[in-house]
């Protein structure tokens, strides 16, 4: 695996077998990643629509593992919460996927593919790249959330409902992981 991502920069490999080991540890670990970071939730009155850290851990682990490894990472966690695992918000498990918020989750596999492209050309190494990967990548979390979101609850009141009161986190998780990928890559072997 030749990536140009940052976790390649940090953990190298010499063999197929120390690859393959390190890829299952690297999923399983930004699997609980993301479930932790999930169940960092703000209930909203208004909205079956929680605020979650979970767009966090999606940005940075697909900017930090790659197009191979975010988006396996991300399906990963969807297969063990749709099978009853606890991994979603609220400790959540089950056919989350097909709730009102289902659609946030499965936009996450894309975002994750999309950071994950980006990373592997390089991108994560510039401030302004990083933001403009994280602003296309939530536009793609926000089309498949809302597009879901429309079948619970209708178009009325739909961007109240979901978009307008996570702009602010959003805005400031992107700041976060703006300032945590070009900065490490400074304390990697490529830089």
């Amino acid at each position: 695996m030749n990536q140009k991502t940052l976790i390649n920069s940090f953990i190298g490999t010499e063999s197929e077998k120390h690859t393959i080991a390190k890829n299952i540890f690297l999923v399983l670990s930004g699997t609980l990643f993301i479930a932790l970071m999930a169940n960092l939730r703000i209930v909203l009155p208004f909205t079956p629509v929680p605020i979650t850290g979970g767009t966090f851990a999606i940005m940075l682990g697909g900017l930090a593992y790659g197009k191979k490894l975010a988006p396996l990472t991300v399906l990963t966690y969807i297969v063990a919460g749709s099978i009853g695992l606890p991994v979603f918000a609220g400790f959540n498990g089950g056919l989350t996927i097909f709730s009102p918020s289902g659609g946030y989750v499965i936009g996450y596999f894309f975002a994750a593919l999309v950071c994950g492209y980006f990373a592997d050309k390089g991108w994560t190494k510039s401030y302004f790249r990083t933001v403009l990967i994280l602003f296309f990548a939530n536009i793609i979390l926000y089309a498949f959330g809302l597009f879901q979101l429309s079948f619970f609850i209708g178009n009325k009141n739909i961007f109240m409902a979901g978009l307008y009161p996570f702009i602010p986190g959003d805005i400031i998780k992107m700041a976060l992981v703006t300032i945590i990928l070009p900065t490490a890559w400074k304390f990697t072997r490529e830089k």
